[in-house]
């Protein structure tokens, strides 16, 4: 089907002088070898949110031998971490009454920094008392996008803060430039402000809660 092939129409006795039907016509067809082009595929920056205050040592439910809260939450992270795009930017926090970041700024996805990333994650605790998420929000805010890399941020919480009204609205200023997924995690969570911060940004929002589904 590829190869060059030529189709030639003689002319007819024209009627008329001036009829282009008079002339002989060739048609040749050809497929140039054109390289195909290398979309430029933006994998985006991931930031993931860990709630570690002291409440996420708790039971995830009030059934006998649950896992703890933190633990729970930790075996999300890790799937998500090994499930990224190749070619992305990360990094993680650890949030209560005060935050700490993994890396100064994201990194790229290569196999040190997310098996340094997994080393960190695997030594999480829930022992950084209160659930002050605000300050931690507004840092990330204020580090430099990656760029060609749509800004992605996943939360983990359990708790209930004192002003989830100011925690939704800091997320919506910055709803042009990220968006925000939120995980709820344990029963008594906060659904306004796992709702909140996931629909103020166009993300979504789910609840592990260790309660088998109703059927």
């Amino acid at each position: 089907v590829h190869t060059p092939s030529v189709v030639v129409e003689m002319g007819e006795s024209p009627t008329k002088s001036d009829s282009v039907l008079g002339d002989p016509a060739a048609m040749v067809t050809f497929y140039p070898n054109i390289p195909e082009a290398q979309p430029s595929i933006a994998c985006g920056e991931f930031i993931f949110l860990m709630d570690c205050s002291g409440s996420m040592q708790s039971p995830i439910s009030k059934q006998s031998k649950s896992q703890l809260r933190i633990d729970v939450a930790k075996e999300t992270l890790i799937l998500l971490l090994k499930s990224l795009p190749l070619g992305c930017y990360f990094n993680i926090y650890e949030f209560g009454s005060t935050y700490e970041a993994f890396f100064p700024n994201s990194v790229k996805y290569a196999q040190s920094t997310v098996e340094e990333a997994l080393r960190r994650v695997k030594l999480m605790r829930a022992n950084l008392r209160g659930t002050e998420i605000l300050t931690a929000l507004q840092h990330i805010y204020k580090q430099p996008s990656v760029p060609g890399h749509p800004l992605q941020v996943f939360v983990f919480t359990d708790g209930e803060v004192t002003d989830t009204f100011t925690v939704v609205r800091e997320v919506k200023s910055h709803r042009l430039r990220h968006r925000c997924f939120s995980f709820g995690i344990g029963e008594g969570v906060s659904t306004s402000l796992v709702k909140g911060i996931a629909r103020a940004s166009r993300g979504t929002s789910e609840f592990i809660t260790g309660i088998p589904p109703q059927t």
